[in-house]
């Protein structure tokens, strides 16, 4: 490869998941108390289940370029598998928990606590694991 090549992709591997971890911090801790802040409960509602699907294609896409790129290095490390962990996470969240969580929406209330829940935890994960894997990339 050539060295713009492998600075291109460098770049990528040790950027892309701080990016996914500034936007998760952001968007857990500052875009959604406000929305729920300001806006009626319905309303709120509403809008922070049709941001979410951006939320997790953005997220799972960055963390996907990411682990593809480390990846090409042939380098399967604990960055290449927190980056592969990430991932799967975002696609149990957008594919299963996210469907799940707006079906139950307003006729299981148990049932929509379990499932807000259980996304809390592995939005919760994901977040533990980018810093984690951003300490990581400080030695990479």
């Amino acid at each position: 490869m050539s060295s713009i090549t492998d600075y291109i992709i460098l770049t990528i591997i040790t950027i892309f998941p701080v990016i996914a971890l500034g936007v998760m911090i952001f968007f857990s801790f500052i875009i959604t108390p406000t929305i729920f802040k300001f806006l009626p409960a319905v309303q709120a509602g509403q809008y922070v289940r049709k941001i979410f699907p951006i939320y997790y294609i953005f997220n799972g896409s960055i963390v996907l370029i990411s682990g593809i790129a480390i990846a090409c290095l042939g380098v399967f490390n604990p960055i290449f598998y927190c980056n592969v962990i990430i991932f799967l996470l975002f696609i149990v969240s957008y594919f299963y928990l996210m469907p799940e969580i707006n079906k139950a929406k307003g006729k299981n209330n148990k049932k929509f606590k379990i499932l807000h829940n259980a996304s809390v935890v592995v939005n919760i994960i994901q977040i533990l694991l980018l810093a984690y894997l951003t300490f990581l990339l400080l030695d990479f």
